[in-house]
């Protein structure tokens, strides 16, 4: 649906016209997979090691929150120092297993759920989309982008 060239506003718009009546679990959805998307170009951005052994090992089986934290701790975490809570301040309200954005969309795409009202979709769907503006301000900050082609052949050395 998205090149990774496509600019983070257009992704975001786009997800945002799905917030209707009819389409809101689609909004949701894409917006977990942008938030998921910008989370691994993250990874693979500000990790340590090169970045095909990112894709081959690291991320090769990550899926959920628990182990996207672990992935983040291996890689990014060892090299800016900065832990996920603190480059995503909203991932309280991604992972809370009560109410957090990450139980909705793992009901809707395991079929628990197939509709909501708007009003909360569009709380959900802003909480994915607000920490991957958070994580493309962070890699941007280290002068690089997710945005594009991201290849790293050397272990980043400290």
């Amino acid at each position: 649906m998205f090149l990774v060239s496509d600019s983070q506003e257009n992704r975001h718009s786009i997800i945002r016209s799905f917030l209707m009546p009819e389409h809101a679990a689609i909004a949701v959805l894409l917006s977990a997979v942008d938030f998921e998307w910008s989370l691994r170009r993250t990874i693979l951005a500000l990790g340590t090691s090169p970045t095909k052994h990112i894709r081959e090992s690291v991320l090769r089986r990550v899926s959920g929150p628990d182990a996207y934290k672990l992935a983040w701790n291996e890689e990014v975490y060892s090299n800016i120092r900065v832990p996920i809570h603190e480059a995503i301040p909203n991932w309280s309200a991604l992972v809370n297993k009560k109410n957090g954005a990450y139980r909705l969309r793992n009901q809707l795409a395991h079929g628990i759920i197939g509709s909501m009202s708007v009003p909360y979709a569009t709380e959900k769907s802003d909480s994915f989309l607000r920490a991957s503006v958070d994580l493309n301000k962070l890699v941007g900050s280290h002068g690089l982008s997710i945005y594009r082609k991201i290849v790293r052949i050397k272990q980043k050395s400290f």
